[in-house]
Formats: C-alpha cells, sequence, structure tokens
C-alpha cells in the first residue's frame, strides 16, 4: 500500500518490527510473517517516502539478543532505529520481568558500537538520539519505565477511528471527526484542550493502579 499512502499525502511511517527472525516474529505477532513486514519497508522505500522509523519493543528472553542486530541497520541505512521499552498495555502478569532498560540497551550496542548522543530539539519527542559514529542511521530509546518522561511529553495520538489521546493509558478520547467537519480554529481548541489535559505522570509502577487493557493494533495512529 506504500504508493497509494504517499499518492493520499502520508508525510512519513512509523514500522512496528519487534524481530528479524521468522520464528520470533511470527510469535510476537500471533501469525505475522517478517518478510512481508521488510517488504513492506522496501515498499516504502521505493514510492519516496523519507526513511522510516523502526520501532522494537525489547523484551527479556525474547527479542533483546537482536539488539545489535536492528543498531546495525543503523550502519549503511539512513533509517531511524527506535528501542522501546516493554510496557504493560495488556496488564499481563509479570509483565516487568519482559522490560528491558533503555540504559541496558545503550550499554549493548557501546560494547560494539562507539555511539554520540544527538541534540534533543525543541520539537522533538520522548526518544533520545544517538548515532553509531559513521552510520547513516540513527537509533533512539524511549523509556517510559526507567525514565518517565510525561511531564514533557508533547505528543498525542489519533486512532485508526479519529479518537485523540493525549496519554496512550488514558481511557478517555475525543473523537476529532466531527471537529474536521467544523472550521480550523475550533478543530486547533479541541487539540489544544487535550494537550493542557496530559496527565503529568503516568502511574504503571503505582501499587493497586490499573488502566482497561488495550492492544496497541487497537490503538492504531
Amino acid at each position: 500500500m506504500a504508493a497509494d499512502l504517499r499518492r493520499a499525502g502520508v508525510q512519513r511511517l512509523n514500522v512496528s518490527l519487534d524481530s528479524l527472525n521468522p520464528e520470533t516474529f511470527a510469535t510476537i505477532t500471533r501469525g505475522g510473517e517478517l518478510n512481508q513486514a521488510l517488504d513492506g519497508i522496501a515498499a516504502a522505500e521505493e514510492a519516496g517516502f523519507p526513511p522510516v522509523k523502526i520501532n522494537m519493543v525489547v523484551m527479556r528472553g525474547i527479542n533483546d539478543g537482536e539488539v545489535l542486530e536492528f543498531a546495525a541497520l543503523t550502519l549503511r541505512k539512513p533509517c531511524t532505529v527506535r528501542f522501546i521499552e516493554c510496557m504493560p498495555t495488556r496488564m499481563e502478569p509479570g509483565w516487568k520481568s519482559l522490560c528491558v532498560t533503555g540504559s541496558e540497551v545503550l550499554e549493548q550496542i557501546a560494547r560494539r558500537y562507539p555511539l554520540e548522543p544527538l541534540d534533543h530539539g525543541n520539537t522533538a519527542g520522548p526518544a533520545r538520539n544517538f548515532k553509531i559514529v559513521g552510520a547513516a542511521g540513527t537509533i533512539g530509546v524511549i523509556t517510559p519505565i526507567s525514565n518517565e518522561f510525561c511531564e514533557s511529553c508533547n505528543r498525542i495520538r489519533v486512532t485508526a477511528s479519529g479518537v485523540a489521546k493525549g496519554c496512550l493509558f488514558t481511557g478517555e478520547g475525543v473523537d476529532l471527526k466531527p471537529y474536521l467537519r467544523c472550521d480550523d480554529d475550533k478543530l486547533k481548541e479541541v487539540l489544544y484542550q487535550i494537550m493542557w489535559k496530559k496527565p503529568s505522570r503516568h502511574k504503571l509502577l503505582t501499587v493497586g493502579s490499573a488502566h482497561a487493557p488495550f492492544a496497541m493494533a487497537q490503538i492504531g495512529g
């Protein structure tokens, strides 16, 4: 679908790719085929998209042995690989045992490759960005568990059904579709309200706190 998306005006793509091993990929995605994902990334390049952002959720004992392989993707291609700490979207028991911290990821990469930090601009997202010296692409770590960034988060998410959320872990959301039929000022006002109501911190590590389980495939955006 890459060419159609490009013609429709989509400007950039993020791709969830949690393993480069076909069997591990199929297990994580419950039956997905790695070659289809890789073919999609290649199609995006052919369609003229800027280099894709590849998101890898690092899970201990599942795919944490692939960190260096993912980091190496940036050596020759100007893509961005972002390593994300495992979050309890489904509230699975024992989820903390899966979490590999961003500092662990960086330490593992630094033992193999020299890393240099990149400037974090005012409009940058929650990722801390680095570059393997001499590499074409960049590396990022997103640390919602070990280094909570809620207070400085400048992102909102619009789901595939048009609902805007100030945070992944809030059950609330605003359906933007009616406002898309209004003037731009009304839409801007609604988006500003969502930003002002963003929580100052999450409660994922607070004893007794809970959120409604959800699948990222349901959220999209």
